[in-house]
């Protein structure tokens, strides 16, 4: 958690390169939070947070981080965790019994359980960063979900290998380009792949009526397991067309 004076706190962890197999140890912030932690913040989008060289083979790898990230300006939650299935982040996110620092009153853990935070619990780095970049971009990321959905469908096709993850990797202008890695297991191939800015517009008007507050329980977990349980896009190939 984040100490008094607005410094966080950081553990020491240790972690081995997959690489060269050197043991070493990177520091780890178990909270970020905004306003406050914006340096933080900017290393997560710029892949420097997380994402540790290793001291011998100079080679970065990624972690498996445990962090919680916490919006107060845009009351939005998201939580970064290696477990899988049903985490005790998502029953704690639900029945709001998270305490922080800066909850004193009982107002204040009221209007929490309300659902007046949007709440997300993510498995990897590449989407607790997806998520912090989304709310940058003021994206709703039910809606990226099911762009990401559609052009999973159209990868597959093209290059006859099921898309391990797909992941918006930046956006600037009328472009937005994302990565998607390929292939059932290691070594994955990585592919870059871009479309119009206003194609988040369209589906955004198709589909974006059909959803409930991005503030409820059901999105927790909002990811591409949640975008095909949706069955939003079950009746079309892949969504709309994606112009690539």
């Amino acid at each position: 958690m984040a100490e008094s004076n607005g410094i966080p706190k950081t553990v020491n962890m240790t972690t081995q390169c997959p690489f060269c197999g050197e043991v070493f140890e990177y520091p780890m912030y178990p909270e970020i939070v905004i306003p406050g932690d914006h340096k933080l913040k900017k290393k997560i989008l710029n892949k420097s947070l997380f994402f540790p060289t290793c001291p011998r083979c100079k080679e970065t790898s990624k972690l498996k981080p445990r962090c919680l990230y916490r919006n107060e300006t845009k009351k939005e939650m998201f939580v970064v965790t290696d477990e899988q299935g049903d985490t005790e982040f998502e029953v704690l996110l639900k029945s709001g019994n998270i305490h922080f620092n800066d909850i004193h009153t009982d107002d204040d853990i009221v209007d929490f359980m309300k659902g007046m935070y949007k709440r997300r619990v993510v498995r990897n780095v590449d989407s607790f960063r997806e998520k912090i970049l989304l709310s940058d971009n003021n994206y709703d990321d039910r809606i990226i979900e099911l762009m990401k959905l559609s052009l999973s469908g159209l990868i597959e096709k093209e290059n006859g290998e099921p898309v391990y993850r797909i992941f918006l990797e930046d956006t600037a202008g009328s472009r937005m380009m994302f990565t998607a890695i390929l292939g059932s297991h290691a070594p994955y191939e990585y592919v870059t792949i871009e479309t119009a800015a206003n194609v988040y517009n369209q589906y955004r008007d198709k589909y974006l009526h059909r959803l409930g507050r991005p503030e409820e329980d059901e999105y927790i977990a909002t990811d591409q397991k949640w975008a095909r349980k949706s069955g939003l896009l079950k009746d079309e190939d892949a969504g709309m067309i994606i112009p690539t």
